[in-house]
């Protein structure tokens, strides 16, 4: 099955046992700019990879000749964070003597720079590269433990995760916040602190129970039912499943504000903004988490990429991406398949749960397959919610990364596109995502100051510097598909002019307006850009070759920038519609009368008072006016006559 697809795969961790390659020299400098880099140039895919750079948090992992892990590190902002090192002067030696090892780069992208520091930590402990600084005191994040196996169960924090039938959730990487957290924690869900010995040895609460932050279980004053109450809320909100709390603290916060105690609601909201770091949910780690692998698949076109997350104990160990090529020849479930195959065949261990984006072709021979060679049960699943589809977001996400990365590569390209681009490409079946995307409308009323409109959107956000607007000069009467054609025809000449070809056009209208939109394109040898209409009422999209309107949800990302690109050239076609009717209504008709001068027209209406005046005069009292003939004074009228302001 493996053998259909053309892969290249390339390993995040270092595999013993790889031929070793001979090793190129590489000076520490500047990357070159765009171009600069040559097919002898030993860093040359390091550089390519430095200019597409993610922007968003994450660990990046510098890799050698082998692609053995020389340095694992952790950025807020990737770009930023990874280019620092390429500043020349600023290095150390150490890093002088990293960058002339490295060859190539890695990247793994997170939802929080918090998530990066664990999963960093993670990576370091597992490849334990040359030049990351390793601890020797054995110190790890903090946990909050629960042991619901006592009747009477405690909120603790520690170090060590030990396999007790404790709850531990973390790791949390702020301790000294964490500690203040803790006390907050014990106003809102009140557990006893003491020790089992010391609540053994009590006969009376002690003062936590006077200040309402224990029930008294040391003296019988509540149930372990009752207790057990308070204990599961605490969980729910260790989950994650806590909002409705905060939502009432939020509520109290701004009455406190409303009563002028600022004091106390800037407390309480330090406490908000506390705990809604604690209910951050750790995707890269969880100490209860079963040994899992994770597999991402992003497809478009003819390339696809799957990533692949190991998590054991509860941490990522490892990832690797799979390149595929060829892939329009199989379906989604077929791609993972290969994947599946192709990847288990090389690994020793195998763990006892897969989590796919696709559930794959023949899932039970695989999942029998996996079993035996693991020695034990192995299952395949594709999860819809719940912490294992937030572990399967991460993995699609950098899946898609890579992708979009290996795209740009190829193209020659340094800029990344919106994800909604992406979406665009994937729901219109386009053969690349529409980076300049022109929307096109029409407006008039009843065929009069007839205009016509065009934007222009780079990258999914509008380039003010290319909207165009046009005055219809060709068609009589309100006929908007030849008002279409005409400023459609009109901008296509302008294409050999310097002007950048679009890769969408967007018309603001239905299967017609599209259907007469191809045919302009057609006529001016453009036929191969890519057109499609958006109608207002059902949002239905229409392009030349579907004969079924296609609807996407509201909530769709390629809708809904469609959507602003076609609202956003209406906008633009109605404004420019109203400015030219509203001039037309304030000209005076004097104004378009030839020989009648603003001179002249100002002396006529000083003379009789205004337009109604001049109006009711006759052609003898108008030639009395110093300037005015007789042939001009028979133009005046007969304009006036024209206007409804003369019998």
């Amino acid at each position: 099955m493996a053998k259909r697809f053309q892969k290249r795969e390339r390993a995040l961790p270092g595999r013993r046992g790889q031929a070793r390659r001979p090793r190129g020299r590489a000076a520490h400098s500047s990357p070159p700019a765009r171009g600069e880099s040559t097919p002898h140039d030993p860093q040359a895919r390091l550089r390519e990879k430095l200019r597409l750079l993610p922007n968003a948090p994450g660990v990046y992992l510098f890799k050698d000749e082998q692609g053995r892990v020389l340095y694992v590190g952790k950025a807020k902002r990737l770009p930023a964070r990874v280019r620092s090192y390429f500043r020349g002067t600023a290095a150390s030696e150490r890093t002088g003597q990293l960058l002339a090892q490295a060859r190539d780069l890695d990247y793994l992208v997170t939802a929080s720079e918090t998530e990066a520091l664990i999963l960093e930590a993670s990576l370091v402990k597992s490849h334990a590269p040359r030049y990351n600084v390793m601890l020797k005191d054995d110190k790890s994040f903090p946990f909050l433990k629960i042991d619901v196996g006592d009747p009477f169960p405690r909120l603790t924090l520690t170090r060590r995760i030990v396999p007790d039938g404790s709850r531990y959730f973390g790791p949390y990487t702020h301790v000294k916040t964490l500690r203040k957290l803790l006390r907050t924690l014990r106003r809102v869900f009140p557990l006893r602190t003491c020790s089992d010995r010391q609540m053994r040895r009590k006969r009376r609460p002690c003062l936590d129970y006077s200040l309402g932050l224990c029930p008294g279980p040391c003296a019988g004053l509540i149930t372990p039912e009752e207790y057990r109450v308070t204990v599961d809320q605490l969980i729910a909100f260790l989950e994650g499943r806590g909002q409705h709390l905060l939502e009432e603290w939020r509520a109290r916060m701004a009455g406190l504000a409303s009563e002028l105690r600022y004091e106390e609601s800037a407390k309480l909201r330090d406490e908000i903004a506390g705990l809604e770091q604690l209910m951050e949910s750790q995707r890269m780690a969880d100490a209860q988490r079963p040994d899992l692998d994770v597999i991402g698949l992003s497809a478009r076109g003819a390339a696809a990429v799957a990533t692949i997350l190991s998590h054991r104990d509860g941490s990522v160990i490892a990832t690797r991406r799979v390149e595929i090529s060829r892939a329009e020849q199989a379906a989604a479930p077929e791609i993972i398949a290969a994947v599946l195959a192709d990847h288990y065949r090389q690994q020793r261990q195998i763990p006892p749960l897969l989590l796919v984006s696709v559930l794959p072709r023949q899932a039970e021979l695989l999942e029998r397959w996996l079993s035996e060679a693991a020695g034990r049960r192995t299952r395949i699943r594709q999860p819809r919610r719940g912490p294992h589809a937030a572990l399967l977001r991460a993995a699609e996400e950098n899946a898609h990364l890579l992708l979009e990365e290996r795209e740009l590569i190829e193209r020659g390209s340094s800029e990344r596109k919106a994800a909604a681009l992406y979406a665009v490409q994937e729901a219109l079946g386009l053969p690349a995502a529409p980076g300049r995307i022109e929307g096109y409308d029409v407006s008039n009323l009843q065929g009069g100051n007839a205009v016509g409109a065009k934007v222009l959107f780079v990258n999914g956000h509008p380039l003010k510097s290319g909207y165009r607007r046009y005055r219809i000069r060709t068609v009589e009467g309100a006929d908007d598909f030849a008002m279409l054609a005409e400023i459609l025809g009109r901008r296509l000449r302008h294409l050999g002019e310097g002007e950048d070809r679009p890769d969408l056009i967007l018309i603001d209208g239905g299967l017609g307006q599209v259907n007469r939109a191809a045919a302009v394109l057609g006529k001016e040898g453009q036929g191969a850009i890519p057109v499609a209409g958006l109608a207002k009422r059902e949002e239905e999209i229409y392009t030349p070759a579907r004969a079924v309107p296609l609807r996407l949800p509201r909530t769709s990302p390629a809708l809904q920038l469609l959507q602003r690109v076609r609202d956003e050239a209406h906008r633009f076609a109605v404004g420019y519609h109203r400015e030219l009717r509203g001039t037309r209504l304030v000209r005076s008709p004097l104004d378009g009368i030839k020989g009648l001068g603003k001179t002249r027209s100002a002396a006529l209406l000083a003379r009789f008072g205004g337009l109604p005046g001049l109006a009711r005069a006759g052609e003898e009292e108008i030639r009395s006016v110093p300037g005015i003939g007789p042939e001009l004074a028979r133009r005046i009228l007969a304009t006036l006559k024209q206007a409804g302001l003369h019998d």
